[in-house]
């Protein structure tokens, strides 16, 4: 038996159809097109989520950095950089300091 390699799908499609005989061409070429646009679809969801968590994360980058303007005055570029570059769980930890920490370099202060 030789399996596949699904890496070259074109391949495959063309050794299935050769497979099942012409008779199934249309089935198998059916499926395969709904394979596809379910991946396509699959992966419009994928993007469009990425893009939201990515929206929520400036928002609450953008957040905090008012709140530290608020709080310490101007900021430093190099702070305003790391928070622009921070992770959620990063900004999550600043952005609960942020009111309760004596100084700037305390409440970014990694725990």
């Amino acid at each position: 038996m030789n399996i596949a390699d699904p890496a070259q799908p074109r391949e495959l499609l063309q050794r299935l159809l050769v497979a099942a005989g012409p008779e199934a061409e249309e089935e198998i070429v059916t499926i395969a097109d709904y394979l596809r646009e379910q991946g396509r679809l699959a992966g419009e969801r994928e993007g469009r989520l990425a893009g939201e968590r990515e929206g929520r994360l400036a928002g609450q980058r953008s957040t905090l950095l008012k709140q530290l303007r608020l709080r310490f005055g101007e900021l430093p570029e190099p702070v305003v950089a790391r928070v622009r570059a921070a992770d959620a769980g990063q900004i999550e930890g600043w952005t609960e300091r942020v009111l309760t920490s004596p100084t700037l370099d305390d409440c970014l202060t990694e725990r």
